[in-house]
């Protein structure tokens, strides 16, 4: 039992060494989208891509650019257990009696059902850890509140997923995941405009 907490030990030191919270004290500023990758301005072949709950939330509304839509056709899309959990809230949230949200219900569980399942990335130990430092030291340093936090955790979750198995984000969430990219460089995320 006591190597199992030494290795559990060292594991978060790697990671605390990796990310340097300590160094990290000055509110971070979002750079100019003009600086940032955008799907619209990129040659195929595309990168292997982790879709963001944004896109799923997009098409389900029928606000998915019709570029962006094309792009998606061409590229080699990958899925996440986390925007899963963030869709299935609905089912939770929503008024299943009203038959509008029962509709929207389903059509949450039909896109979730569609994913291949040999594509679905689920975030291991060491990605849980190094989200939670991350999305801890964002907070600390943009000043979130705590529903800020929990937001950020799991795109902290979906970003260090994507980078472990080499695939950019697609999101349209250029606030978080711009300040991702800063904080680990190593990650990498892909942004659209909303139609």
């Amino acid at each position: 039992m006591r190597v199992s907490i030494l290795t559990s030990e060292s594991s978060v030191q790697r990671s605390l060494r990796r990310f340097k919270p300590e160094k990290h004290i000055k509110r971070l500023k979002l750079r100019n989208r003009s600086t940032l990758p955008f799907l619209t301005q990129m040659q195929r072949p595309f990168p292997k891509l982790l879709l963001d709950t944004t896109v799923y939330i997009d098409e389900l509304q029928g606000r998915l650019p019709r570029d962006v839509e094309i792009s998606l056709r061409l590229a080699e899309l990958w899925h996440s257990t986390v925007t899963e959990a963030e869709l299935t809230t609905l089912a939770g949230l929503l008024d299943a009696s009203n038959q509008s949200a029962r509709q929207a219900i389903q059509q949450v569980l039909l896109s979730i059902e569609r994913r291949p399942p040999h594509r679905v990335l689920n975030p291991d130990r060491d990605v849980w850890r190094e989200a939670g430092i991350l999305s801890g030291l964002l907070a600390r340093r943009q000043g979130y509140g705590k529903a800020e936090q929990r937001r950020l955790l799991n795109d902290a979750l979906i970003f260090l997923s994507a980078a472990k198995h080499g695939c950019s984000v697609l999101t349209r969430n250029i606030t978080d995941f711009d300040l991702l990219m800063q904080v680990a460089p190593t990650g990498n995320a892909v942004f659209y405009d909303r139609s």
